[in-house]
């Protein structure tokens, strides 16, 4: 019996499950999730695989290279967010602090 099935269904059950990781701001969820994807990638890779089962695998890879670059484009979008709030944080504690100061 070939792990090749599982592997694929494994690798593509991990697209909803880094997206809800970005979605919900949980980055160590999401290292993990990516180093259990990667671990799982290269087991595919290690396996001898029919010709069937090669463009299979390519398939998923190129798939996962295309929901990568979507997901790497919204966690760029949720990391801009997060620097304007800390800029405007620091602001907010410098007027704080002039205020005080008077």
């Amino acid at each position: 019996m070939s792990d090749v099935p599982e592997l694929v269904q494994q690798l593509e059950g991990f697209v909803e499950l880094i997206a809800a990781a970005i979605d919900s701001r949980d980055w160590d969820g999401l290292n993990d999730l990516l180093v259990n994807r990667q671990e799982a990638l290269e087991q595919l890779c290690a396996l001898p695989l029919s010709p069937l089962e090669l463009k299979t695998a390519v398939n998923v890879m190129v798939s996962m290279q295309s929901t990568d670059k979507q997901l790497l484009e919204l966690v760029q979008s949720q990391k801009e967010e997060l620097q304007k709030q800390a800029a405007s944080f620091a602001h907010d504690r410098k007027a704080i602090q002039a205020y005080q100061s008077e």
